[in-house]
């Protein structure tokens, strides 16, 4: 399985420096979509339910409060799951197990696994789509450009990505079922 997970990084990674914008694209997916996300996030939480005489109704809709508690809570589970994942099992970074691969992003910790920036991204889209389908969708497209553009820059494995896929959804889908006993 590593022995593929390898591969799979070798033959992605290989795409880059021969395509310029491709490199470009990948590099902001990598570092700034995941802020983009939550821009996109709270933008769409706010204008739900946006109220058009009295502010006392923004304040009191308890549904508004309600999702913006699930999202908020599945990026702070999944993101606190990685860390004690990755505390448990360390895995080094791309370019600091192999000395071909160059670093543009600039990390701060060496752990590989899971990726923490796919995991939010999940963790967000996944929350949104419990609560409004297509938006969701649209998010999780942008959280697999995400963890495609952590491979594509040489930051995680593809294996460090699907961690990261996994523990983002399992956090955000614990989470909407745990608000929804509650209803």
């Amino acid at each position: 399985m590593i022995n593929l997970d390898h591969q799979l990084f070798n033959l992605i990674y290989s795409l880059k420096g021969n395509y310029p914008f491709l490199d470009t694209v990948a590099f902001f997916c990598a570092k700034y979509l995941i802020f983009v996300m939550g821009i996109i996030v709270i933008i769409w939480w706010l204008k739900l339910n946006w109220p058009k005489e009295n502010f006392y109704h923004f304040f009191k809709d308890k549904q508004k409060w309600l999702i913006l508690s699930h999202v908020s809570l599945s990026v702070l589970i999944s993101f606190l799951i990685s860390q004690l994942i990755g505390l448990l099992y360390f895995r080094p970074r791309p370019f600091i197990s192999n000395f071909q691969v160059v670093n543009d992003i600039n990390p701060l910790s060496e752990k590989s696994f899971p990726s923490d920036h796919t995991t939010i991204a999940f963790a967000l889209a996944a929350a949104v789509y419990c609560s409004h389908k297509k938006l969701g969708i649209f998010l999780l497209i942008l959280a697999f450009l995400v963890g495609f553009g952590r491979i594509y820059t040489g930051v995680h494995y593809p294996l460090d990505v699907l961690g990261g896929i996994l523990v983002g959804i399992i956090s955000a889908l614990l989470v909407y079922y745990l608000f929804r006993s509650k209803k």
